[in-house]
């Protein structure tokens, strides 16, 4: 991405968007894990967890925000760098939010899986 910038805002905007529409789902998911904390439990989060409304939402939530937050900060690599440290910078971060993702979804169909 970092030599197409368009694409770049395109992404960046769009993420933006999927951040602002799962925000109130992702709220409403929560609010659901906690009536089903006070009716059973933590056997009540994991029952909701395990529908896949609850758990591909939270991971469609947390796969937009991730990636948001790499695009802002890509925008701060390629403002005040360049050459090879933008370069270097730009792969770390997106190594780096990639990482966070894989382990975010690892946990999610882990504890969906249970």
């Amino acid at each position: 991405m970092a030599g197409n910038p368009s694409a770049h805002h395109k992404l960046h905007h769009l993420t933006g968007w999927g951040v602002i529409i799962g925000l109130p789902f992702a709220i409403m998911d929560a609010i659901n894990a906690v009536s089903h904390i006070a009716e059973r439990g933590n056997a009540g989060f994991v029952d909701w967890f395990s529908t896949p409304l609850g758990s591909g939402g939270f991971l469609a939530f947390f796969l937009a925000a991730i990636w948001y937050c790499k695009l802002e900060l890509d925008e701060v690599f390629m403002d005040y760098f360049s050459g090879k440290l933008r370069s270097t910078t730009l792969l770390f971060n997106r190594l780096v939010a990639t990482l966070i993702f894989i382990l975010v979804a690892f946990a999610i169909i882990k504890m969906a899986s249970s």
